[in-house]
């Protein structure tokens, strides 16, 4: 047999995907925030871009950033045509991108609003042409305006890479309307060398809140299928579950869930056509009986869900772990 061929035969007896739900499909011209859902199925890192226009800073946390060539150093990333801040960077000539660390939700979460004194209350130093370098970030890229295209509405801002700086650490993702870390495929595991197991399993205290992370992401995305079955998808419930609460306004919301405020916005609009929220007139929103109804009901599933996993740790473990939880949550 030909190594083509056998090349060929591999293919046809590996194993098929695996055949996913679909949850929505359709003509993205009649509902933009479903497109940008399917787009979210995408993960990204998160990055901040800076630029100073005369004595005017202007800041934004952006997650189009991309690489576009080697030599010479060029990226992109894209504006919204409307946004207070394009002619601002248009006019700068030079901007700074900041790679988001993974513990640095709360300064992407700043930067992703309309806050007046975002600077004044995030850390950094001047890099060329004045353009802030955010404290903290695993990456800086000091860039020259290159070229200016046209996307829709949004332009593209190609930057000549002048000046960069590399930092330990690892990167903030953002994908599915939510916040993730990076952390090494679980099958990867499996080829762990037996001898090297205590290496691998044993934690340092530097990888401890790394690894809380993860845990809460996969038991929060192993939920899943309950809140699906529910009407809700994570932003949404994890909207519900605030509001309960009381009423609020998108912009707390934002804060206290942890999401874009496109993400808000989407979720609140796909709790309001279930009838789950209604508006107090003051700007906030509060849920509505069914949404507390909802609220309850999913409550109780994730009551059910977390006694199954919790039932397959022992209990002096899982005291002690209850112990190190609250100790770490006490202010």
């Amino acid at each position: 047999m030909s190594q083509a061929s056998a090349n060929l035969s591999s293919e046809a007896t590996a194993p098929c995907a695996t055949a996913r739900a679909l949850i929505e499909a359709g003509d993205p011209a009649a509902d933009g925030r479903a497109l940008r859902r399917c787009l979210g199925q995408f993960p990204t890192g998160v990055t901040v871009v800076t630029a100073r226009n005369g004595e005017r800073l202007v800041g934004m946390a952006v997650n189009s950033f991309a690489a576009v060539s080697l030599a010479p150093p060029l990226v992109l990333w894209s504006i919204r045509r409307e946004s207070s801040s394009a002619q601002d960077f248009l006019q700068a000539g030079h901007y700074a991108v900041s790679v988001l660390a993974d513990d640095q939700v709360e300064l992407s979460q700043l930067f992703g609003s309309s806050h007046p004194e975002r600077f004044e209350r995030a850390r950094w130093q001047a890099g060329l042409q004045g353009a802030p370098l955010i404290e903290g970030a695993i990456a800086h890229l000091e860039c020259r305006l290159e070229q200016v295209h046209e996307g829709g509405d949004h332009l593209i801002l190609v930057g000549h890479v002048e000046r960069y700086a590399r930092f330990e650490g690892a990167p903030l993702l953002f994908t599915q309307g939510h916040y993730g870390v990076a952390q090494e495929h679980p099958a990867l595991a499996e080829a762990t060398p037996p001898g090297d197991q205590s290496a691998a399993t044993e934690l340092s205290d530097a990888e401890l809140l790394r690894q809380l992370i993860y845990a809460s992401q996969r038991l929060s995305l192993d939920f899943d299928s309950h809140r699906q079955a529910l009407g809700l998808d994570m932003p949404m419930s994890r909207l519900v579950n605030r509001l309960r609460e009381g009423a609020c306004d998108p912009a707390e919301l934002a804060r206290a869930t942890y999401l874009e405020p496109e993400e808000v916005a989407d979720g609140l609009a796909g709790l309001e056509q279930q009838g789950l929220v209604c508006a107090c007139g003051d700007g906030r929103v509060e849920l509505s009986t069914s949404g507390r109804e909802r609220q309850a009901a999913i409550a109780g599933s994730a009551n059910h869900y977390m006694k199954d996993k919790l039932g397959q740790i022992a209990e002096a473990d899982l005291a002690a772990f209850k112990r190190v939880l609250q100790a770490l949550g006490h202010d």
